[in-house]
């Protein structure tokens, strides 16, 4: 492990005594405006409309009219990207007042990661950045008091592109975790282990490779990404490539045939010659003792944060193989439009509702479709119900559905508790049984965890073809299930599970409208395939890319060389 200097001792004694009683306060303010949620919230709203009232969206929509929550629901209707995408389009072409105040300041523009779709824009003004940077702050903050000793540490958070184009009128695009990044204050970021110019390196695995060779060195103590996946995938590299990674921090170089830009590596020249003999040693003695170079034995993590539930969290299952005992914490449902929840415990997919800022409705999972919809405020929530969620934010987004469903898990003062469970269009309907990707990845996790089984990718898709009885088929690669008899029990125990927490399922399977399941075997390598030709399709790298646990279009499993099937008779 890393040691510490008696300076650095000294100076991490003193930021610990000063940092946590502010910590602290920050905490309690927070939880104060939890009791009073309801009015917090109703505040943001029509602050916004106030503020927004002569923009171009705002006379299309009546803002002057508006002084109820009843009048602002009449004035603007619920709406998708498609609704807001022209007022967007005019702002990125220069025009502020479309959706801004005059004495608005805008910094850039943020991507999404084309889960549903195209990718696309949201506006990142400093009123919302700020917004965004209080909550990441009060995350933040709670963390530390959990975890206070990690104090005076370095951060290491994996981020996507930064630079992936530039809008008309010549404001950046990036992956908002680059953008948030960007905007951090010097103080906050001389804690980042490295540059924010590697997360433009596109080639995944020189990006990993870099992001070690330059980390590996220092004594990091919290580590971030977006899906488990890649922080699985840091490690990895790190193993596989553990020859060549030591041998670099030893002479003061990076590997030549890494697909590195000159001016990346120029511009990084002085900090990549600096020798670490010592720690290039200790490194060796690592994989000499353990057979593995993985961070669980060269860094002494106080806190790891990835997504831990939702479609992609069953993935975080496997960090402690890598990672070892370090606590996990869920980073909430964050999105390029903004931070909704605030996970405020190690190990729950769960967060209160980010309230100081986004003003929220939601609208019960069964009446989406309803021309009239119940509509919601977050203290009208009941305990154990889904909803869709919908946000008006400070960055031009009004009544903007992102199509993700959460679950009210209880309360914190008036504020829900929320889980993230899935994207709306995640959800399959041959025959009405309407099952989700969220009960896809429940179902083959826990099929998984009794036998014993190590599934890191796989999609569900139901199959509809003339002639035959509609099935489901579950694609894994070859490599990871090749025992028939073992196949055909991981798919009983996946419709098992589904029946029993699925009761139109259950009634469909009874029926036999739905048929038993197959297991459709891919070639090795045809997921790391797929993630490769996604991420660039989209141009936003592999960073936040996010395996489908569930497509819902039968022709989508075409793409795929298949090895062969095993039926579930």
């Amino acid at each position: 492990m890393i040691r510490q200097t008696a300076t650095q001792r000294a100076i991490t004694a003193f930021a610990r005594a000063a940092a946590i009683p502010y910590y602290r306060w920050k905490l309690k303010r927070f939880e104060s405006l939890l009791q009073t949620a309801a009015a917090v919230q109703r505040g943001h709203l029509f602050e916004k409309i106030r503020r927004c009232a002569n923009t171009r969206f705002g006379r299309d929509h009546g803002f002057a009219k508006i002084r109820t929550v009843e009048d602002f629901r009449r004035q603007i209707p619920i709406s998708r990207y498609e609704y807001l995408s022209p007022y967007i389009r005019s702002v990125s072409e220069g025009h502020l007042d479309t959706l801004f105040p005059a004495d608005e300041e805008l910094l850039a523009f943020a991507c999404t990661t084309g889960t549903t779709g195209d990718p696309k824009l949201n506006p990142v003004t400093r009123r919302w950045l700020n917004e965004y940077k209080r909550s990441w702050e009060i995350w933040g903050v709670k963390g530390v008091l959990d975890h206070s000793w990690m104090i005076g540490s370095r951060i290491l958070q994996l981020t996507g592109p930064g630079n992936l184009s530039q809008t008309p009128s010549g404001l950046s695009v990036g992956m908002v975790s680059s953008v948030a990044v960007r905007f951090q204050s010097p103080l906050v970021r001389s804690f980042y282990a490295t540059p924010l110019e590697v997360a433009d390196i596109a080639e995944p695995t020189a990006k990993y490779y870099t992001i070690l060779r330059l980390s590996i060195t220092q004594s990091i103590g919290f580590l971030a990404g977006i899906t488990p996946s890649n922080l699985l995938r840091l490690a990895e590299v790190g193993h596989e490539h553990r020859e060549s990674l030591i041998r670099d921090i030893h002479d003061g170089t990076l590997r030549s045939d890494l697909q590195v830009t000159t001016a990346f590596r120029q511009l990084m020249s002085q900090r990549l010659a600096i020798k670490h003999p010592e720690r290039a040693r200790e490194l060796e003695q690592i994989v000499n003792q353990t057979g593995t170079l993985y961070p669980k034995d060269y860094w002494q993590l106080g806190l790891i944060s990835c997504w831990l539930g939702g479609t992609i969290g069953y993935q975080s299952r496997n960090l402690s193989n890598y990672y070892g005992t370090a606590p996990a914490r869920d980073l909430g449902l964050v999105s390029t439009e903004g931070r909704h929840t605030i996970p405020l415990q190690d190990g729950r997919p769960e967060g209160v509702l980010a309230i100081d800022g986004t003003y929220y409705e939601f609208v019960p999972v069964e009446e989406i479709e309803s021309p009239n919809p119940t509509i919601l405020e977050g203290h009208e929530l009941e305990e154990g119900r889904e909803y869709f969620l919908m946000m008006t934010t400070s960055s031009g987004l009004y009544r903007y559905d992102i199509e993700d469903v959460v679950r009210c898990n209880g309360f914190v003062g008036e504020a829900p508790v929320l889980e993230f469970l899935h994207k709306g269009k995640q959800c399959a309907d041959m025959e009405g049984e309407k099952i989700s990707g969220y009960q896809v990845v429940e179902a083959v996790e826990a099929a998984s965890r009794e036998l014993g089984l190590h599934v890191a990718c796989f999609t569900a898709v139901p199959v509809r073809r003339p002639g035959e009885t509609p099935y489901y088929a579950l694609l894994i690669e070859r490599s990871v299930l090749e025992d028939d008899t073992i196949a055909r029990k991981l798919l009983q125990l996946v419709d098992q599970n589904l029946i029993r927490h699925n009761v139109m399922y259950s009634g469909k399977r009874q029926d036999r409208y739905i048929g038993p399941w197959q297991l459709v075997r891919l070639a090795v390598g045809t997921w790391a395939k797929f993630i490769a030709e996604e991420s660039q399709r989209r141009g936003t790298g592999d960073s936040q890319f996010k395996h489908p646990p569930l497509v819902t279009e039968t022709a989508w499993m075409d793409q795929f060389q298949t090895v062969d099937t095993v039926r579930l008779t």
